[in-house]
């Protein structure tokens, strides 16, 4: 059925049947107006004068009668209207998602203090630079069109692993987390330091088999949601060194049976649940003296990758990270099916209603106070 909008109507209302409305411009109410007024269909009495008549009083009430061709011609516009059915169209979508379930698992070590991903006149921390850019990698911003339907959580780690956000589709809480994120070291405005170093460290592989923990489950308890399936689940890893734990533990003395997993048992983990992860290494090496550097093994972090069918990312600036997460975007994208419903409101109801009143209020006087002479 084509619905039509006709001149001087309001843009909200269609017509199913315009056609119909030509009746009333084309022939019934002037066909009416001419048989309702026409002389030869009015009753006649004869009268040798009709000066007594005169007499009698004022001619109003005569011409009030007029008001029942009105009366009539109202009712029958209102019943062509109601046969041209007016509609009002109540349009509404319904958004149909494949999420992804992304948990950022990002290092929070001391050495992310480091200001080499700092942009061209700036200076940052590796930690700030990382945050700003998975900011705008969840909201959308540039290159970035944002993850609007995904479950997203973050996890951050040095020693210790922490989740301090659960994966969530409240995306604002989400951010308001990842703002007041900070290293387990940290040094205020005026260069005192605060933290608890026994904290830092960089425990990779425990940290990705706490992130697997999160999301091994995920389709069960999440997946069966009729407005969003959990097409698959995803880590994005990102640290500025390797895996340090063991070392921490024989510096300190302490028993190595608490190393509970290295990161290739944990990327093996991962691959396990199915549960696909990309590792970034961000910065440009590790901090030495009188200014150099020195590289870091990433063989652990290509191993993670590529057995869990990720990719593995070097980034040594703010663009290359940008340009990271830019891809692993277009790798893993949400797959959004819009379905878009009209429901059509009848208005023909008032009309039917104005032509009963009509019908009912002409028949009325025209039975007493208008009432002619059989």
């Amino acid at each position: 059925m084509t619905h039509r909008h006709l001149p001087f109507t309001p843009d909200w209302l269609l017509w199913p049947e315009p056609w119909v409305l030509t009746l009333l411009l084309v022939l019934l109410v002037p066909l009416m107006w001419f048989l309702w007024l026409r002389t030869s269909r009015r009753p006649v009495i004869r009268f040798s004068s009709l000066a007594g008549l005169r007499t009698l009083g004022s001619v109003w009430p005569r011409r009030l009668r007029l008001i029942l061709p009105i009366l009539r011609t109202v009712a029958l516009v209102c019943l062509i209207v109601a046969v041209a059915r007016p509609q009002r169209p109540d349009e509404s979508s319904q958004v149909f998602a494949e999420g992804i379930a992304i948990q950022m698992v990002v290092d929070t070590s001391s050495s992310m203090l480091d200001t080499d991903l700092s942009p061209p006149g700036e200076r940052i921390n590796r930690l700030d630079a990382v945050k700003d850019v998975f900011r705008r990698f969840v909201e959308g911003e540039g290159e970035l069109p944002g993850r609007p339907n995904d479950l997203i959580g973050m996890i951050r780690f040095a020693r210790y692993a922490d989740s301090v956000c659960p994966l969530t589709l409240d995306h604002e809480a989400l951010v308001e987390v990842l703002d007041a994120a900070r290293t387990v070291i940290w040094q205020d405005r005026s260069g005192r330091w605060y933290g608890n170093r026994d904290e830092d460290g960089t425990a990779i592989g425990n940290a990705l088999a706490f992130a697997v923990g999160r999301m091994k489950d995920l389709r069960r308890t999440v997946g069966s949601g009729e407005r969003l399936t959990i097409s698959s689940r995803v880590i994005i890893l990102l640290t500025d060194g390797e895996d340090n734990l063991e070392e921490i533990q024989r510096r300190h003395g302490l028993d190595e049976s608490l190393v509970s997993i290295t990161p290739v048992q944990a990327g093996e983990l991962a691959a396990t649940y199915g549960i696909k992860v990309y590792t970034i290494l961000a910065g440009t090496g590790q901090r030495a003296a009188f200014g150099h550097r020195f590289p870091v093994d990433d063989r652990d972090l290509r191993r993670i990758a590529e057995v869990t069918g990720g990719k593995h990312y070097t980034a040594r600036d703010g663009q290359a990270l940008e340009r990271v997460y830019a891809e692993i975007d277009e790798l893993e994208r949400t797959k959004v099916e819009e379905r878009h419903y009209v429901r059509w409101g009848e208005l023909s109801r008032p009309w039917l209603f104005a032509a009963f009143v009509c019908l009912c209020a002409q028949t009325f006087l025209d039975a007493t106070r208008f009432r002619k002479i059989p």
